[in-house]
């Protein structure tokens, strides 16, 4: 991902910040501990993965894991190696930028299935409906019978978010 300016820095934060939030706040403070619970692929059909339906099944879990409304376990089921994430999100609820994220979404211009295993996603990262990050190109990728968000596309955004706000980066994202 292109990073070019401060504005998008500030989407970045705002974006990495919507994983957070729900970890955030009154009667959410014990949700990282539901992240334990078996992953959707554990206890729900297989998504397809090619075709129209494989379309619709990465376009609907790539808005999942940037819909700053949806709780924080059901997001990192969504993004590869999302326990390895884990910890760096729960820092990240203890900065200012948790209270921004409420209002991320994500829409999707275009998903390419690339091989039976990835996909190319084209999307914009919006907050409170403006657009902030725009003409963005991420990777979902298959796995145990789910799309989900390749660790790339989420590290690109943890090591803006690190660099501005402090928390250690993830293993999986230092490269």
């Amino acid at each position: 991902m292109h990073w070019p300016g401060p504005c998008q820095a500030a989407a970045a934060l705002a974006v990495t910040g919507s994983l957070i939030l729900a970890a955030c706040g009154g009667g959410e403070g014990n949700q990282h501990h539901a992240a334990k619970r078996p992953s959707p692929s554990a206890t729900a059909a297989a998504e397809p993965s090619s075709g129209p339906a494989a379309v619709a099944a990465i376009t609907a879990n790539w808005k999942t894991v940037f819909n700053g409304k949806v709780s924080i376990p059901k997001r990192l089921a969504l993004v590869q190696d999302g326990s390895q994430v884990e910890a760096f999100v729960e820092a990240e609820a203890k900065t200012s930028f948790g209270a921004a994220a409420t209002g991320s979404t994500a829409t999707v211009g275009s998903v390419t299935i690339t091989s039976p295993s990835r996909a190319t996603v084209d999307y914009e990262v919006l907050l409170l409906g403006t657009p902030l990050l725009k003409k963005q190109v991420g990777t979902a990728v298959y796995l145990d019978g789910v799309w989900k968000v390749d660790i790339t596309s989420f590290c690109g955004l943890a090591k803006l978010a690190a660099s501005n706000t402090g928390p250690k980066l993830p293993a999986v994202c230092r490269s």
